[in-house]
């Protein structure tokens, strides 16, 4: 399985899915969709018209992150937690407090990144579904990223700051990642900090979410 990021108008993204899922498949993609329009317009009513306007706004994808690699963002929820003090599993299972809670929230199953401003995340409940659908924040996530990259600089240690709009690293491409630098939990925590921070900037900037789902990994790749 892969990692899987698209920044991409959710009408736009069902159309798509409708023509390689199932029916199954996809009237449960349609009613994650709807849990969270019904979520996020149940917490912040006055925010309604805004909110039904983003679930309901077309736009072709606008910046596509791919990579061979399901834990993808493992390193950056391990280190983010690392730095208060406590476990991913203690934040999940304990309600333990991270910084971070909004970037660790998204966690590596499905999820969803929307351009409004809101505390803590959102979990919805989906029929057919095992696990809670988590709706972050994304000003949020920009946040708490500046300030693990305090800790990391990755402008400075890594060398580079930006992936670019569409990105598809195959495993090859990974392994030699791995050959040459190593699996250390900085390094990947690095990585994983540059490509959230790039699919999330730019989708806030566009006004439109991040979906987050390794089961996108039976789409085709959007290419530039």
């Amino acid at each position: 399985m892969k990692f899987d990021a698209r920044v991409i108008g959710i009408p736009t993204h069902l159309e798509s899915t409708r023509k390689v899922f199932d029916k199954l498949d996809y009237q449960i993609e349609a009613a994650k969709f709807a849990g969270a329009e019904a979520k996020l317009t149940s917490k912040h009513g006055p925010l309604k018209k805004q909110i039904q306007d983003f679930f309901r706004r077309r736009s072709p994808c606008a910046a596509h992150f791919r990579c061979e690699r399901l834990d993808f963002l493992k390193p950056l929820h391990d280190f983010a937690c690392f730095v208060d003090g406590t476990t991913v599993e203690e934040v999940v299972q304990e309600n333990a407090w991270t910084n971070a809670l909004h970037t660790v929230m998204l966690g590596l199953n499905d999820s969803l990144i929307v351009p409004f401003d809101f505390n803590v995340p959102y979990e919805v409940e989906v029929e057919g579904r095992a696990h809670k659908y988590v709706v972050a924040s994304a000003p949020r996530i920009l946040k708490e990223l500046e300030v693990i990259n305090e800790y990391v600089a990755v402008e400075h240690t890594f060398g580079v700051d930006d992936f670019g709009e569409f990105v598809n690293w195959s495993k090859a491409a990974m392994q030699r990642f791995e050959q040459k630098e190593g699996v250390g939990r900085r390094f990947w925590a690095k990585i994983a900090l540059v490509a959230l921070r790039g699919v999330v900037s730019r989708a806030f900037r566009a006004g439109l979410p991040v979906i987050l789902d390794p089961q996108l990994a039976t789409l085709d790749p959007v290419m530039a």
